[in-house]
């Protein structure tokens, strides 16, 4: 039996953009459609800038998973569980936080604009509200490295590509896939993929991946149906 995968693409010139004086934030999932079945588990997903010395302050919409990804730049890391850190490019954060608890994000440099990503995903399941950090490695091409720890409820990687490299991701049929381009433009399971062009894919359990341009990156996130 062949099984042809669903497929929702969210292009990058669809996504709900708020812009200040001090932020600029895409977000993937429009808020009127936030919790609808095309987000699954995964409720936020914003691609964010800060201007020098700004701070952004939310409360968390759901109880579950928050993870912080600096793009460009350290970003500082501040809740109301006083957990405080700073966060730095070429690592991650990954906190489990309750609904509605204050979180501040905050650009330390006097003159550099900052970028990286906010996920946000639901599990009702408690677990620690201690930070716990992962390490980005793409010196190994063209190859997924997972950057979640294996405890965790769901799975995310990120790869960064040769022009034409090729991979097979494998997941459990049962499992969502979501891709989403941080650079260069990929065909991902017969989808052309542009930069900040993002793609969830259900009934399948591989996912052919091929790079168009050299230095493509790409951040997956596997979850639970």
């Amino acid at each position: 039996m062949i099984f042809t995968p669903s497929s929702t693409i969210f292009l990058a010139d669809q996504r709900t953009l708020i812009e200040s004086q001090h932020q600029r934030k895409y977000s993937t999932f429009r808020f009127d459609h936030m919790n609808n079945v095309e987000t699954t588990s995964m409720y936020v997903f914003n691609d964010e800038m800060l201007a020098p010395n700004a701070s952004n302050g939310f409360y968390t919409a759901e109880r579950g998973f928050l993870i912080i990804i600096p793009i460009t730049g350290t970003i500082n890391y501040f809740d109301d569980h006083e957990n405080e850190t700073a966060v730095e490019v070429g690592e991650g954060i990954m906190l489990f936080l309750k609904r509605n608890t204050f979180v501040k994000l905050t650009n330390p440099y006097e003159s550099e604009v900052i970028s990286y990503l906010v996920i946000g995903i639901k599990h009702q399941k408690a677990e620690p509200s201690s930070p716990v950090f992962f390490n980005i490695d793409l010196s190994k091409k063209n190859q997924f490295t997972r950057l979640t720890p294996v405890s965790a409820p769901f799975k995310i990687c990120m790869a960064q590509f040769t022009g034409r490299g090729e991979n097979t991701y494998t997941l459990n049929r049962n499992q969502n896939f979501y891709a989403y381009v941080l650079a260069g433009a990929f065909e991902i399971e017969g989808r052309l993929l542009h930069d900040r062009d993002g793609l969830r894919l259900w009934n399948t359990y591989k996912v052919e991946i091929e790079a168009l341009s050299n230095h493509a990156t790409v951040i997956t996130l596997e979850l639970p149906s």
